[in-house]
């Protein structure tokens, strides 16, 4: 009887060798191996370092000062109003560093309206009332030209809240443009502009009555100075000059006028002869 091959498809015999595992055959030892995460790529930085040259000012928040009293969030009202008040008087370099934490708009205006509606209104008063006796003591102020109407005084400075922030935006833009013109505008507008803002800190001297609306004006250039150096980062000595430098090119341009004016009726004079 003859003998068939032998099919691979028949189950093995009992006696037959067990065929060695194909190394297609993946062996089971274990979980699979986890890969690692992908870490994600560092931010790409949108300007220069902050030590470079070309960095601008130190971000507000790496001053490492908190804000100024009044812009203080959880601090009451008065707390905040007399605090403000306290350091502008003691420690005005001081209160201004603090001013340049922040870029808050709206509540300087508030403070510079609290501040300056009452000074203003008591130095209009106070020069209604006595007017005629500085006359008597300064005679030489006696002027009926420029006298004014002392009802329309006082109705101007009972409308000081609405021309005050429309005055505070037109000067914060006249002194940040000679503050750049001096290359003093290290910071933006609104810093020039809050720097203007507490300083009417300075027209409480209002109060004060025949000789206080001097001292708000020299008080008022005083903070002024403090305030351009300590927000801009500049000297002090800069800070004056930008101040300065509007009275400065006025006289330069009345100087010009009346030397035109000059020459042309000094030569009209030796024409006629």
């Amino acid at each position: 009887m003859d003998e068939r091959p032998p099919d691979p498809h028949d189950p093995p015999l009992p006696g037959d060798a067990q065929p060695p595992p194909t190394p297609s055959e993946p062996q089971d030892s274990g979980p699979p191996p986890v890969a690692p995460p992908i870490e994600p790529p560092p931010p790409i930085s949108s300007g220069p370092p902050a030590d470079s040259p070309g960095a601008g000012p130190p971000p507000a928040d790496s001053w490492g000062l908190d804000p100024i009293p009044w812009e203080q969030p959880g601090l009451g009202f008065f707390a905040g109003f007399y605090e403000t008040l306290r350091v502008l008087v003691v420690s005005p370099r001081q209160a201004y560093r603090r001013v340049g934490t922040t870029r808050a708009f709206a509540r300087p205006i508030g403070f510079a309206l609290l501040v300056g509606w009452p000074g203003i209104l008591a130095a209009t008063l106070w020069d209604v009332a006595l007017r005629r006796q500085m006359e008597s003591w300064m005679p030489w102020t006696d002027n009926p030209n420029l006298e004014g109407d002392p009802m329309l005084s006082i109705v101007f400075a009972l409308a000081a809240p609405l021309w005050i922030p429309i005055f505070l935006l037109c000067a914060a833009a006249l002194q940040h443009l000679f503050l750049w013109m001096v290359g003093g505008a290290k910071r933006g507008y609104v810093d020039t502009f809050r720097v203007l803002c507490y300083a009417q800190v300075a027209s409480l001297a209002g109060v004060v009555p025949l000789f206080g609306t001097l001292a708000a004006a020299l008080w008022h250039v005083v903070l002024q100075v403090i305030g351009l150096s300590a927000v801009h980062r500049i000297g002090t000595a800069r800070a004056v000059f930008a101040i300065l430098l509007p009275g400065l090119l006025c006289c330069a341009c009345l100087a010009i006028l009346f030397s035109i004016f000059g020459a042309a009726w000094m030569a009209g004079m030796k024409g006629g002869h």
